[in-house]
């Protein structure tokens, strides 16, 4: 079930206008620490999707993902949150498009919603020169079963 919903967002996000700006949109990568930060750097603008917690009730299960968007600009820190008119998508944008992709949207067999999003101020992204944050986005899943 979460890899099937894992992969309906990562489709839902590729195919759409934002997918074109982003150089990676996939499952977050298997890393830590500064090796994380390294496959961040080399892939920004990028997004990627993770399995959040889940709630069970009466054979149904809430279910909530985290997006992450990691964006990076030559120009620094600012340009890297705010974008430019040319050049590389800006994590604002990266972010807005995100929520507004999730805001009641019909994937499959599932209805999903942004609920939140989250910055990340992290000192390893900021000496990378990336700037990143979470959207995070949850659906129910009907007849769920252990």
């Amino acid at each position: 079930m979460l890899a099937e919903l894992e992969n309906d967002l990562i489709t839902h996000i590729k195919a759409s206008s934002l997918g074109a700006k982003l150089r990676d949109v996939a499952g977050l990568p298997d890393l830590t620490g500064e090796s994380l930060i390294k496959r961040f750097a080399t892939d920004a603008p990028a997004v990627y999707v993770a399995p959040a917690a889940f709630q069970i009730e009466s054979r149904s299960a809430k279910v909530h993902f985290g997006i992450a968007c990691v964006a990076r600009n030559s120009r620094g820190q600012t340009a890297s949150r705010k974008g430019e008119a040319i050049g590389p998508v800006g994590l604002y944008e990266m972010l807005e498009s995100i929520a507004a992709l999730f805001d009641e949207a019909q994937i499959n067999k599932s209805i999903w919603k942004a609920t939140a999003v989250d910055f990340m101020n992290d000192e390893l992204l900021y000496k990378a020169g990336l700037t990143a944050g979470v959207v995070q986005v949850e659906t129910r899943v009907k007849q769920f079963t252990l």
